[in-house]
């Protein structure tokens, strides 16, 4: 039987919020909002072509960059049949119904915001819309009524704290974007289109001018959304960009095809969108390129690269070292010298760091340092402790420093999930590290120091990998596989673990270097690893039957051993940086062979 009241109340909540809903569509076209700065005024650079010129005597724009745009000469472009009359029909249809259909959700989002934080539910920004036009765009108000409004946001110290809890979910899931249906129905903007970029993102506005990208309407979603989004570099995005506009040029069937790629290629962030960073949020540098996060994508270089592997005798930097000879075959044809002689796309060189004391003229000549030198896996002592801090913090320090003022372009540096001192758990971006060993308290300092001298010269990768495992590692892997091989059973406890298969973790440095990106990365496989499944796969793979059986359950349960935890607990990281060029199932297969 139904509940009459319960389907009543449904409905009338429905229609409650679907009234506020259209009333805030209609409150959108009277401007009742709160206004962070003036769209009003017209852009002195209104259809030209602009070029960026760099000026360290300037303040930061909205892209961290000192300088200005200078106009070059009037911006060239015509309307093609599809963008006027098939794409701006869509956009009308498509807009019209979505301020109907989701006028309930649009309500409930408003009157969350104003339970939470009385004030308008709405507010504007000025954004640059087609041939570098400004015009309002309206988005849900996710911070409080008390932000500062003298101050852009992207000024402020640490928006973080102004952030509500409404503001920080519909953020999350782009749900504060959803009044920008209103600026496509009134022709400011398209469903799908480069997004639009502030009005002082002035090295944005200059890249996308060298692929004609300013030029098409701004959109809702679109190529380099999909692609990426906010954890791009902006040539990257403007090149991204520039694509799209390509394939809106070509009109007819291919301008179709582009736009529906991006359109249901969108249609997943809003269950969590973890792509997204605020333009111009006020972070700083550094905590903005914490939330990089790398698509699940091959990648190549875009110039040979120049790189000096800082530790003789790592497995990781002999892995990689190997992984990355193996590929430059691939890309042979990309790279010629003045004679014509193909080049390497990958030279490498390794550096005993034993008793080494860096100097800036150590690293003459590299574009990249990758640094595996560090101790780990011995145990430790009230007499070794130093050591720690010697190699993994002041050394790495000093290398650091030294290749920064030899011209060294970009820094990757092997860190460790152990500065989060977590046995379970599950650990973001944002997760405060809290390390309770000298190995993680060690790399944890040294990242924080190299903090300091990050610029846009030079790009520090900071990898803090989970459990790393191939056949001849040290550490919890070997200790599992021997159970593996040995014992006839083995729990069938149901827990989550981030890992990442060496082949993996050699791919994602790979993309690291082809796309010359610094920032926090959490590189791991696609999938969450059971441990019962590991040991599965690797007894099967050498030939053992173990019976796998939830017998033991509820003893795990129920003793809380470091131990049981270490083996049997959930430690994940969010589910970013994740790559899946070799399945789990497919790893400990290839870890295993003979």
């Amino acid at each position: 039987m139904f509940d009459k009241k319960k389907i009543c109340r449904i409905i009338f909540a429905t229609l409650g919020a679907a009234y506020v809903g259209l009333s805030i569509v209609a409150r959108m076209s009277k401007g009742d909002s709160v206004y962070t700065d003036d769209p009003g005024e017209k852009n002195p650079l209104e259809g030209k072509r602009v070029t960026f010129v760099s000026c360290e005597s300037e303040k930061k724009n909205a892209d961290g960059a000192r300088g200005h745009l200078v106009a070059l000469e009037e911006a060239k472009y015509s309307l093609h049949t599809y963008e006027k009359i098939v794409k701006r029909s869509l956009d009308k249809i498509l807009s019209f119904g979505g301020l109907i259909l989701l006028s309930p959700l649009m309500g409930a989002i408003a009157i969350a915001i104003k339970i939470e934080d009385p004030g308008p539910a709405l507010f504007t920004q000025k954004r640059v819309g087609q041939n570098k036009r400004y015009f309002k765009l309206h988005k849900f108000r996710s911070m409080r009524m008390d932000t500062p409004h003298d101050i852009p946001t992207h000024m402020l110290a640490k928006p973080g704290r102004y952030i509500t809890k409404v503001g920080s979910f519909i953020r999350a899931h782009s749900l504060d974007e959803l009044p920008q249906i209103w600026d496509i129905f009134i022709g400011n903007m398209s469903v799908i289109g480069p997004r639009p970029a502030l009005w002082n993102q002035d090295l944005l506005m200059a890249e996308r001018d060298k692929y004609d990208a300013n030029n098409v309407k701004p959109g809702l979603t679109g190529w380099a959304q999909i692609n990426g989004r906010d954890g791009l570099e902006i040539p990257e995005k403007a090149r991204l960009d520039g694509q799209y506009t390509q394939g809106l040029n070509s009109g007819g069937v291919e301008a179709f095809r582009m736009d529906a790629r991006c359109f249901f290629g969108s249609l997943h962030v809003f269950g969590k969108d973890d792509s997204v960073i605020e333009g111009g949020t006020g972070e700083s540098e550094h905590e903005r390129s914490a939330r990089i996060s790398l698509p699940d994508e091959n990648t190549s270089p875009s110039r040979p690269k120049y790189i000096l592997i800082t530790g003789a005798g790592s497995c990781i930097g002999e892995s990689v070292k190997a992984y990355l000879e193996a590929s430059c075959n691939q890309y042979k044809h990309l790279f010629k010298d003045d004679q014509g002689e193909e080049k390497a796309a990958y030279v490498m060189k390794t550096k005993d760091t034993l008793g080494w004391d860096p100097v800036p003229g150590n690293f003459a000549g590299f574009d990249v340092v990758f640094n595996v030198a560090g101790i780990a896996h011995i145990k430790e002592t009230d007499e070794n402790r130093h050591l720690y801090y010697e190699v993994n913090r002041d050394l790495v320090v000093k290398i650091a420093k030294a290749a920064k003022e030899a011209g060294v372009r970009q820094l990757i540096l092997m860190s460790s999930m152990s500065v989060y001192g977590l046995t379970t758990g599950h650990i973001t971006k944002q997760t405060e590290p809290t390390p309770n060993t000298a190995y993680g308290y060690s790399k944890l300092e040294a990242d924080e120091q190299i903090k300091m001298l990050e610029d846009s010269s030079f790009k520090v990768a900071y990898l803090r990998p989970p459990m790393v495992y191939w056949k001849g590692c040290k550490g919890n892997y070997q200790a599992l596989r021997a159970f593996a091989l040995k014992s006839p059973i083995f729990p069938d406890y149901k827990n989550k673990r981030s890992m990442i298969y060496i082949g993996n973790l050699c791919e994602f440095v790979k993309r690291i270097l082809d796309r010359e990106v610094g920032g926090l990365f959490f590189p791991q496989n696609s999938e969450y690893v059971r441990t019962s499944e590991m040991v599965r796969l690797v007894a099967e793979t050498n030939g053992k039957h173990i019976a796998i059986i939830p017998f033991f359950n509820p003893l795990i349960k129920i003793l809380h051993l470091d131990i049981l935890k270490k083996v049997f607990g959930n430690l994940t990281y969010e589910h970013t940086d994740t790559v899946s060029k070799y399945s789990f199932e497919e790893s400990i297969r290839i870890s295993e062979e003979k």
